[in-house]
């Protein structure tokens, strides 16, 4: 019997979700709301008008939208919370003129357990990530982010928020545990299987014995860290993987069917030195290419 809400290691209160009205605003909504109802959380909807208070071409054919882009926002907001159904987790809307920025700063005060947000692909995603988007969200916040990918897989008509296998990848930094937490927390939860994966970036270190040597270390690692997750953690299985991170990140993924993927935002080691800023490494291109939402756990 899965836990109930109090008894739940992972706690997700508040709910922020970012969304630029596009085309991935009722999707990534149907999955906030599938979110909201397992955690028995509340709802913020936040949209950043563009700098200049510039509308999409699709809203410029509105005279509302030329003339009060805010009043646009707002009614597209609500518009789009009656026709998926939020009203029951009552969700409170939200549009800042000044832009991103600011949007995250009256968040602060909101003081969201988790960010939701989406991304439309390669130019999407770096339409996104190479602004203040990049800086505030990803660089800058001190929460979770969950991150639909273009090619991540909702089915708008289910309802049940139900996990059944929980990919954390790791490389073994202090970002990592944090990350760990989450994934271990998530897993249980949802008495999902939890698999912890160590890729090393060598492809010809593929050897039985490098492969057990770095397999210990990694268990090593969880367990030094174990303390409060002994349940979380009990059933783990650990794999050992070689080859390009993110590839090799992505291939377990679909090889388990995973329903999640956690990773840490910042770090040292293989996953994050390059990518941990979201910019043109690992992560950049876990977010791109995965098919099961990803969420980013920052560094406490």
């Amino acid at each position: 019997m899965l836990a109930t809400i109090a008894s739940r290691f992972i706690q997700l209160d508040k709910i922020a979700v970012l969304t630029d009205l596009g085309p991935d605003a009722e999707r990534t909504l149907h999955y906030a709301a599938r979110l909201g109802r397992w955690y028995g959380s509340k709802l913020v909807v936040a949209h950043a008008l563009p700098q200049g208070n510039r509308v999409s071409s699709e809203a410029q054919q509105s005279p509302i939208s030329r003339a009060n882009p805010e009043l646009y926002a707002n009614d597209k907001l609500t518009s789009m919370v009656e026709k998926i159904g939020l009203q029951d987790l009552s969700p409170k809307l939200m549009v800042h003129e000044g832009g991103i920025t600011e949007l995250l700063n009256e968040l602060a005060d909101y003081h969201p357990s988790l960010v939701l947000l989406a991304t439309h692909g390669r130019e999407g995603v770096e339409k996104w990530l190479r602004g203040s988007v990049a800086e505030e969200v990803f660089r800058g916040v001190p929460w979770p982010v969950m991150v639909l990918g273009p090619r991540t897989e909702i089915n708008p008509s289910e309802r049940q928020f139900q996990l059944h296998c929980v990919l954390y990848a790791t490389d073994l930094s202090g970002t990592s545990f944090s990350a760990m937490q989450y994934a271990a927390g998530i897993a249980h939860d949802h008495e999902a299987q939890l698999i912890a994966l160590h890729v090393e970036p060598d492809a010809h270190d593929d050897f039985t014995f490098d492969r057990m040597m770095r397999l210990q270390k990694l268990q090593d690692w969880l367990k030094d860290h174990i303390d409060g997750l002994a349940d979380a953690l009990e059933s783990v299985q650990c794999e050992v993987m070689f080859g390009d991170p993110q590839k090799t990140i992505l291939q377990a993924a679909a090889e388990h069917r995973a329903d999640l993927l956690v990773m840490g935002a910042r770090g040292l080691g293989s996953l994050a030195a390059s990518g941990s800023h979201f910019l043109g490494g690992t992560a950049y291109e876990v977010v791109c290419n995965s098919r099961c939402p990803v969420l980013i756990v920052p560094q406490p």
